[in-house]
């Protein structure tokens, strides 16, 4: 019997068709780890429509069993773990150290890098799938370095990379656009996210993966 899940496997997901495994008695874990990328402020008359989506995020990936790992900082990332923890999920904080940012209470297993390199290099490294709630400049970093990834084959193109919340995104799929006519990303760059309005229809593609 073989058990194949770790990260490493879900990255080769075409492993599992492979000729060598037809006669080989496998037993799948289907993905858990989802990476959710988020800001840690927004305008005070905005809190409660970001925070409440952060908030659903959280609660309804931990509803499907999911184990939700952020950055573990204030504002949306707070919102989303906190959602999580309410309804009995796991929750795992990658933390960078900045002087004077406070970090989540809503953490059940947390860990403090003071690089933010090595703090994405490990957050990255735990995902099994990748959603981003609206941020500002460190999420849009984070969703290109997972994009600037795929691309590059260093993570699989296959892993999710799910964008919740329109019209904030319909910008950065502006963007995209703009950079596909100019020649300076491939057409293909629209193959590796997808766009959804609310963070259920998100969780549907992540059950839809995970039953592939």
């Amino acid at each position: 019997m073989y058990i194949i899940g770790d990260a490493n496997f879900i990255k080769n997901w075409s492993l599992l068709h492979s000729p060598h495994l037809r006669n080989i008695d496998v037993e799948l874990i289907l993905m858990k780890n989802v990476v959710v990328f988020a800001g840690n402020e927004c305008v005070k008359e905005r809190e409660d429509y970001y925070y409440r989506l952060a908030y659903d995020t959280g609660k309804v990936l931990a509803e499907n069993g999911f184990v939700t790992i952020t950055g573990g900082g204030p504002g949306l990332m707070n919102e989303v773990m906190r959602g999580a923890v309410s309804t009995g999920g796991k929750t795992i904080a990658v933390c960078l150290e900045i002087s004077g940012r406070k970090h989540t209470l809503f953490a059940t297993e947390k860990t403090v890098y003071h690089s933010l390199s090595d703090r994405q290099n490990k957050l990255l490294s735990l995902g099994e799938a990748f959603i981003s709630l609206p941020g500002g400049i460190g999420t849009l970093f984070e969703i290109t370095q997972v994009l600037a990834m795929k691309r590059k084959e260093e993570i699989s193109r296959d892993l999710p990379l799910i964008l919740i919340g329109n019209p904030h995104f319909s910008n950065f799929n502006s963007l995209i656009r703009y950079l596909n006519k100019d020649g300076f990303v491939p057409p293909q760059i629209t193959d590796f996210y997808r766009t959804v309005d609310n963070p259920q229809q998100a969780v549907d593609l992540l059950n839809r993966y995970n039953k592939k």
